[in-house]
């Protein structure tokens, strides 16, 4: 009897431990089942890509004013000849009247020195780098943030065209409108340092007893302001407005275009992966040519109009954009638009560079 109930002992023993055995085992099933074991949230870090598209347009600008500066102070003096000969008739000193390019050079070379080829420079490079700066960054947003997704959203309507050929345009007219918008950008918040240039640019004088402005920058901004305010420094704004938008675009614009349209022949023909230089450089030079011809006697009116600052309206030629092209054509015909256009031309080597240089 006493093995029998050792036997009914150990029996129950065995069963309670088999008994915890399953309850625990279930418990660790339904367990797994409903409540996986939660993992740790990834932390989002910091990808290189992320980096390079916030540094991105600060690259941008860094380059674009580089190689605005380097190319403006390279071609300086071709460029004050340019505005001696093309605002001939609004200044009172005959000397510089009915000269070519070279008979100028020399009248400033005689009368002012070497150093008055770079006279009023540093309003030019800061402009022009300035300009260049703006303008590569701006377009680039322009191109990806507001334009580019106006033209792919021209892709969903019907067309007789084949696609290739619809992405073909949208790209040129994207790169075109990017451009003008960028160039209508930088001519509003550059304008006053263009006026500063073009009128330092213009004062003839030898000494500082002759200058109108011997100190410069200063000088021109304090006799603009006491004179006309702000709004003195704004005369011509409005053509070039419109010749901002127009030169960008074509130069800006026609210049990503045409390298556009030499990459796709390239890969066509030999499977060429990117431009040479001297591909980069035929198409620079190519789009300033047309751009410099093209919008010259916009670039003429607005500086005229430059010319009238601080004048009183009884002294003032012209009372509008409209106006100085009557009184221009009357006068002068239209030659009197192109007056120095054979060394603006030239000083277009200086917008290829910048083009490439920033490329």
């Amino acid at each position: 009897s006493s093995n029998a109930k050792e036997e009914n002992n150990c029996a129950s023993a065995c069963q309670e431990r088999i008994d915890t055995c399953v309850v625990v085992t279930m418990s660790r099933e339904a367990s797994s089942v409903v409540s996986p074991p939660i993992k740790d949230e990834p932390q989002i870090a910091a990808t290189p890509s992320n980096n390079k598209n916030k540094t991105r347009h600060v690259k941008d600008a860094v380059a674009g004013f580089c190689a605005g500066a380097f190319s403006k102070t390279a071609v300086a003096p071709i460029e004050r000849v340019k505005l001696l000969l093309q605002l001939q008739n609004s200044l009172h000193q005959q000397e510089y009247r009915n000269q070519t390019a070279w008979g100028v050079a020399k009248t400033v070379y005689t009368e002012q020195g070497i150093l008055a080829f770079w006279r009023g420079n540093l309003p030019n490079v800061l402009m022009q780098a300035g300009s260049s700066s703006l303008n590569f960054m701006l377009m680039d947003y322009f191109k990806y943030q507001v334009v580019n997704p106006i033209m792919i959203y021209t892709l969903q309507l019907p067309s007789h065209r084949s696609e290739l050929e619809r992405k073909r345009r949208r790209s040129l007219w994207t790169s075109f409108v990017s451009g003008g918008l960028a160039g209508a950008t930088a001519t509003t918040l550059l304008y006053p340092i263009a006026f500063l240039r073009t009128r330092l640019a213009m004062d003839v004088g030898s000494s500082p007893q002759t200058r109108q402005y011997p100190r410069g920058m200063r000088d021109a901004v304090l006799d603009i302001y006491k004179t006309d305010g702000i709004r003195g420094f704004y005369q011509g704004y409005g053509i070039a407005l419109v010749g901002g938008i127009a030169y960008r675009a074509l130069h800006l614009g026609g210049y990503d275009a045409l390298k556009t349209e030499i990459l796709r022949y390239n890969h066509a023909i030999q499977d060429a992966p990117e431009l040479s230089w001297l591909e980069r450089i035929a198409a620079a030079q190519c789009v300033s040519l047309a751009a410099a011809a093209i919008m010259y006697p916009v670039d003429s009116v607005r500086r005229r109009l430059m010319m009238q600052a601080g004048l009183s309206e009884s002294q003032r030629v012209y009372r509008n954009s409209f106006d100085c092209i009557r009184i221009v054509l009357q006068q002068e015909g239209m030659r009197g638009f192109y007056l120095g256009l054979g060394p603006n031309l030239f000083r277009s080597v200086g917008g290829a560079l910048l083009l490439v240089a920033y490329d």
